[in-house]
């Protein structure tokens, strides 16, 4: 579990995720499945059972229930709000909305590190938190979010913090590749929807690093032909889009893709490396 959430973190913080958004998430999530399930009467489940069933409290659990009455589509919104989007983004916010970093015609003004305020170390107390100005600094910097300019000073180029163009890349690969095996893995560990998905994997944990790249090539060729074939079946089969939306249509695919990671040997063990 840990390097699958390892792996996780490192996705969200790429893509400008905190934790703190992380978290509003998860407990969205919880909830939402804690409430979908019955007993054994078929009933569904209250809020006491709930909050029993996700670690949450019962105020809080009742709080994130009116949210979704409310606002049933709330968890897919591609919003900040009720989010806590980092300090970094409250920064740039700051920068381009609080009169007092604005120059004459709006425009968010070139600040200096140190001196007279306005500078970019009381841009950064403003934007609350206990955060040293340099690291802030770093962080936007390396979003390529600002650039320095004049008698060193600071000036952003971006209005929304995202640490690099990973975004869509990372959508794409939750949506096509992630999603569609963890809803073949939640199947295939119920026990009331079968049949199962299959899934299967083909591996080894004994390669030498000298045939890395052959089995590359490899796989690459065998995967692609087999996904040619499927993808090819799949359209001879799809429904005409002429039909129109009264048709009945389903969603159904095969995935194929490859991995691969170093072995360490500690202590006589096996140890799989994470940074690769």
């Amino acid at each position: 579990m840990q390097p699958c959430l390892r792996l996780l973190a490192r996705l969200m913080l790429r893509s400008g995720i905190t934790y703190s958004m992380f978290d509003s998430i998860a407990r969205t999530a919880f909830v939402q499945e804690a409430m979908g399930e019955r007993d054994v009467r078929g009933r569904k489940t209250n809020l006491s059972r709930v909050a029993v069933r996700t670690g949450l409290s019962r105020k809080e659990v009742s709080r994130i229930k009116a949210k979704l009455d409310t606002d049933p589509i709330a968890e897919r919104c591609a919003t900040t709000d009720g989010y806590d989007s980092g300090h970094a983004a409250r920064v740039l916010q700051l920068w381009h909305s609080d009169s007092r970093f604005l120059d004459a015609d709006g425009k968010p003004r070139a600040l200096p590190l140190a001196g007279s305020d306005p500078t970019f170390g009381s841009l950064v107390r403003a934007a609350g938190g206990d955060f040293p100005p340099g690291a802030v600094r770093a962080e936007l910097t390396s979003a390529g979010a600002i650039v320095e300019v004049g008698d060193q000073q600071l000036l952003p180029i971006k209005r929304h913090f995202i640490p690099s163009d990973a975004g869509e890349e990372l959508l794409v690969g939750f949506n096509h590749f992630l999603l569609p095996v963890l809803i073949g893995l939640e199947r295939n560990t119920s026990e009331s929807d079968p049949p199962q998905f299959f899934q299967r994997l083909a591996y080894s944990d004994r390669l030498a690093p000298n045939v890395l790249v052959a089995f590359r090539r490899i796989g690459q060729d065998a995967a692609s032909r087999f996904v040619q074939s499927v993808d090819d079946w799949l359209s001879s089969n799809e429904i005409p889009s002429d039909l129109g939306a009264d048709s009945c249509e389903a969603r159904a695919g095969v995935g194929v893709f490859y991995f691969e990671s170093r072995i360490q040997v500690q202590a006589g063990e096996a140890q799989s490396k994470l940074d690769v």
